[in-house]
Parts: structure tokens; C-alpha cells; sequence
């Protein structure tokens, strides 16, 4: 074993060139969410299994796929890369192993913060940088997801490998903290220097659908396709998805349809974003009053298979409990009662409890019907949800929950109030000014009747 630099400067232990192209490999492949990454780690781990960073990488990537089966794996990276790195590894590579220890003891937190402590010292470690932009994601930091990004950016530069991923999360952060002009502008930029970079044209398309620019979105979406769709794991259908969200705001069904049977959802995929995508589209869609066909009992059939124990991350099971919910199925309720009583004293067993139960309790009530029990479970927590992980336009779906619970439960007082507000942050959007005026004449009728 030696110390050898790779193309950003980083020293790391590996036992010879073959090991360190194959390490540079494998990050490449991960920035890019490249279809090949498993093959890549594997590889990885063919060239030099006792590099420590190719054991901390294989934890990280096992956590990352969110598949309970690959809990035990990423256990067992982390105890061989806590061991390598103690036995020959370098400063950095100490860190990367105690961060995937802490993530594996479910201290999301303290993972995060041992990725920050390293990037102080090596503000070029892009896997560090990407692995915490991930970490403030699902904790749902706005903050420290957006300034995560800009504390390293003074070492960074345009000659370096990796420098447009880094400029399309710095994006991304902006975009979720609200600074619109100045994430869309990096994001276009990152896209100039790599076509491929997935992530960076994702941020874009939040831009686009925050502030209600929907033929743009689809315009964007469309413009380079070839570059990515293909090449890229079933993070393509997350950016698909996006695409269904435009259309649904323009009222073209069939499309949204269409992309949902053909792009991100066509073959009852068990993956957490996958049913995700699926479970608030279909949502979105029976709020509006669409047919959506058979698509509902076939996602919760998917979801009653593998998903009801599952229990890692509290965005996945709150969309598996909606669409159950929704599909009308016992195993919501047992599903929310897992949630309402996690015991785990971990980052993510706190936000079960204090947050995605009680989401999951109005969810239940949703899909009962009891939509007046549905949107006071739901308006009690709707300030912290953002604590359950994912962006704003993924949690929208429970906002619209929410909103059609109270019209359905006859509270137009609070109807209104969600709907001016939602009017204020999407001024755009044609169903919300749909729902907005059927809302303001009901409650015009009801003061009537109590007056006369």
C-alpha cells in the first residue's frame, strides 16, 4: 500500500495504478448516477479490496440504495473500512470511515458533521461534498444544504475534474433555499460544461416548476435528451418525472399518463423513488378528478410485497402509506402504527415519531374519508415536514392532501387560508386558482346562509 494522489490532488491508500483508476472510476461513475456504478464498485473492490476507501464507498453506496437487504452489507464495509483506515489509512480516508460509522448507528447527523470536518481541511473531496449535499437533503437542512455547497467553492475551478457536478449542487441547494435566479443560472452552467450531468438539469427543472414556468420545463427536459436518458440509473425517471409535473399543470393527462406507463414507472419497479414518483403522481391525479385505471392497486400490490417493514427513511414509507391509503388497504394502518411507534433512538426514529406519524395518521384518515380528522393531522405538522427529507416539489403532494382533506371535510375558512397561500408561492398554476375560486364561493355561500 502507498499513498498516491488522484486527479484532484487527494492523496489515498491504494496498492497501485490499476486500484487508483479504478477508484476514479467508481466516483465518476457515482457523480454521474451512471448505470454501471454497481459494476464500477465491484471492480473497485476486485482491484483492492483493502484500499479504505473503496470499503467506505461500498458502505456509502449501500446506504445510498435504501434497500433494507443492503443494511447489513454497509455494516459490513464500514467495519472493514474503520479497520483499514486505522491500519494504514490517511487523515481524510479516518473521516470517510467514521462518517459511514455513524450513518450506519443512524446518526445521520454526525455523519454530516464528519463529512464537514473533512471538507474544512480538503474542500476538493467531491465525494465528501456530494455525500453531504445528500445527508442535508434528507434531513430536510435547507440551510446547511445550500451552504454546504458554498463553503467549498473558492477551491474549485473549471480545470478540474468534477467541477460542473459541484456547480449543479450548489444549484440544487440554491434552488431549495428559494434563490431561483441565481440557482438557474449555475445549473445552465453546469449543463454548458457536461450535457450529461443529470443532477444539474434536475436542479434547472425545480427552478421551472417553482416558479410555474411549465412549457419551459418540458422545452428543458426535451432539449438534450440523448446525452443522459440511457446512460443513467432510475434516477432518469425521477427527471421524468419532472416532466409529468409540467404537463399536469398545463392539464395534458395523457401525457402525464403516458410518461407515468413509459418513463417512470412502467415495470412495477420495488425501488423507493421509483414508488415514490409513482405514489404522488397518481395522487396529483385522483385530486383532479382523472382516471387512473388499475395503476393505484398495482403500486400498492408492489408496495404490500416488499415494502410494509422497511422502516430507513421516512419520505419512502410515508409515500408507500399514501398509497395504500389511497388505494384503500389495511396495511396503511399497521403501516402508520410502525411509524407512530419507532423506538429507535436515531436521527430518523425522532422524525418517524414526531413527524411522518402524524403525517401518516392524516393519510389514513384521508383514505378512509374522514377527511376533517385527515387535514387537522396533517395542518398540525405542516410547518416540519420539510424534517422527513426530499424538496419541496416532492412534498407538495401531502400540501395538496392537505388541501383537498379540508375542501372535502367543508372547511372553507382553512381551504382559503391554504389556498392564498399556495396562490402566493405558485402564483402560475391553473389548478390551484381552479380550487381557489371553488373554495372562495363556498365560503361566500356558507357566510350567506348564516346570515340570512
Amino acid at each position: 500500500m502507498s499513498q498516491m494522489k488522484d486527479c484532484r490532488g487527494l492523496n489515498v491508500t491504494m496498492s497501485g495504478p490499476e486500484a487508483l483508476a479504478a477508484h476514479e472510476k467508481l466516483t465518476n461513475a457515482y457523480l454521474g448516477f451512471r448505470i454501471e456504478t454497481g459494476e464500477c464498485l465491484k471492480a473497485a473492490l476486485q482491484a483492492d479490496p483493502e484500499a479504505p476507501m473503496h470499503q467506505a464507498m461500498a458502505g456509502y453506496i449501500f446506504h445510498l440504495m435504501a434497500l433494507k437487504p443492503m443494511v447489513s452489507r454497509a455494516n459490513a464495509a464500514s467495519e472493514k473500512a474503520t479497520s483499514l483506515a486505522e491500519k494504514r489509512g490517511n487523515a481524510r480516508e479516518k473521516l470517510h470511515a467514521a462518517a459511514l460509522a455513524r450513518w450506519c448507528l443512524g446518526d445521520i447527523t454526525g455523519a454530516a458533521d464528519r463529512l464537514e470536518a473533512l471538507l474544512l481541511k480538503w474542500p476538493q473531496d467531491v465525494l465528501a461534498i456530494k455525500l453531504a449535499h445528500y445527508l442535508h437533503f434528507y434531513k430536510g437542512d435547507v440551510a446547511e444544504h445550500r451552504d454546504s455547497v458554498a463553503r467549498v467553492m473558492p477551491a474549485w475551478n473549471c480545470s478540474m475534474p468534477g467541477y460542473s457536478a459541484v456547480l449543479g449542487m450548489r444549484a440544487f441547494g440554491l434552488e431549495e433555499a428559494g434563490h431561483y435566479e441565481e440557482a438557474e443560472r449555475i445549473g445552465r452552467q453546469a449543463v454548458e460544461l457536461d450535457p450529461e450531468d443529470t443532477w444539474a438539469i434536475h436542479a434547472v427543472a425545480h427552478v421551472l416548476e417553482m416558479q410555474g414556468r411549465h412549457k419551459e420545463g418540458i422545452a428543458w427536459i426535451e432539449r438534450n435528451v440523448d446525452a443522459w436518458d440511457g446512460k443513467i440509473h432510475n434516477f432518469a425517471g425521477h427527471v421524468w418525472w419532472h416532466k409529468a409535473l409540467y404537463h399536469l399543470e398545463l392539464g395534458q393527462y395523457d401525457a402525464v399518463l403516458a410518461l407515468y406507463d413509459n418513463r417512470f414507472y412502467s415495470d412495477l419497479s420495488d425501488d423507493g423513488l421509483d414508488i415514490a414518483n409513482a405514489s404522488s403522481m397518481l395522487t396529483r391525479l385522483r385530486i383532479r378528478g382523472i382516471d387512473i385505471g388499475n395503476r393505484l392497486e398495482e403500486l400498492a400490490g408492489v408496495i404490500i410485497k416488499s415494502k410494509l417493514d422497511e422502516g430507513l427513511l421516512p419520505f419512502n414509507d410515508l409515500h408507500y402509506n399514501l398509497a395504500l391509503a389511497s388505494a384503500g388497504k389495511l396495511e396503511a394502518k399497521s403501516l402508520s402504527d410502525r411509524m407512530v411507534r419507532d423506538d429507535h433512538q436515531t436521527h430518523w426514529g425522532s422524525v418517524y415519531r414526531e413527524i411522518a406519524g402524524p403525517i401518516s395518521q392524516g393519510l389514513v384518515a384521508y383514505g378512509t374519508g374522514d377527511f376533517k380528522s385527515a387535514s387537522q393531522a396533517l395542518n398540525r405538522v405542516r410547518y416540519a415536514w420539510s424534517r422527513i427529507g426530499g424538496s419541496h416539489a416532492q412534498r407538495d403532494v401531502f400540501q395538496q392532501v392537505l388541501i383537498d382533506a379540508a375542501m372535502k371535510a367543508d372547511d372553507w375558512n382553512l381551504a382559503n387560508s391554504l389556498l392564498a397561500e399556495r396562490a402566493a408561492l405558485k402564483p402560475n398554476s391553473l389548478e390551484t386558482r381552479r380550487q381557489a375560486t371553488k373554495a372562495a364561493t363556498a365560503l361566500a355561500g356558507k357566510e350567506q346562509c348564516a346570515s340570512s
